[in-house]
């Protein structure tokens, strides 16, 4: 199953999101942030319960440190799977995640801290992170992942398109044509091809 429609994640992404806000999870919340029913949302978290991946008191769910890291998982893996080759048939493969990052997609070890911190940190869902080609212009975002081929990774890092870091939008042609952006003070253009798999949170 793709980590993009693996339920449990899913819910626990939501759980995450919803404390973020000031919230305390229960099923309705969880439903009504997945749009689900809470009583499939009720047998997800079960689950969850016996997984120790949440604890539960006053009828609230808490995640755990084994539920963050399953939710981490998640999010490495949806990143993989949508932004960068658009299916999971690599990730049922992969058994050591950072060796396939910096040999297959040419990440640096620092660009790769740096793209695990911004997943950690994450604010919101990760499901809810769109192609940079999505942003109109003068709207901003927050790179999370910025990989293309193996020399493409190392082009945009020399660029500063790094984990972490604030973009906007300068222009855009017409169609499929470049998108024009700005970074650090410093103007790039990007084809639509390669600004397709820049990963961003819309600020």
């Amino acid at each position: 199953m793709s980590s993009s429609i693996d339920p449990l994640s899913c819910a626990l992404e939501a759980l995450m999101a919803l404390r973020r806000r000031g919230l305390y999870p229960n099923e309705v919340l969880i439903a009504k942030e997945l749009d689900e029913s809470p009583y499939k949302v009720r047998q997800i978290m079960e689950d969850a319960l016996k997984q120790g991946l949440v604890t539960k008191k006053n009828g609230y769910y808490e995640i755990t440190d084994e539920g963050f890291k399953r939710v981490l998982k998640h999010r490495e893996l949806y990143v993989h799977d949508f932004f960068v080759h658009g299916d999971n048939r690599w990730s049922k493969s992969i058994t050591d995640w950072g060796r396939h990052w910096r040999r297959r997609h040419g990440l640096t070890r620092d660009v790769l801290n740096k793209f695990y911190r911004v997943l950690a940190d994450l604010d919101g869902r990760v499901e809810e992170l769109i192609p940079l080609t999505e942003l109109k212009p003068g709207e901003k975002g927050i790179v999370v992942s910025a990989v293309g081929g193996f020399g493409a990774a190392r082009r945009l890092a020399e660029m500063g398109l790094t984990p972490g870091v604030q973009i906007e939008v300068v222009r855009r042609a017409p169609l499929r044509g470049p998108i024009e952006i700005e970074v650090r003070g410093t103007r790039l253009v990007l084809g639509f091809g390669l600004a397709s798999r820049i990963a961003v949170k819309k600020v």
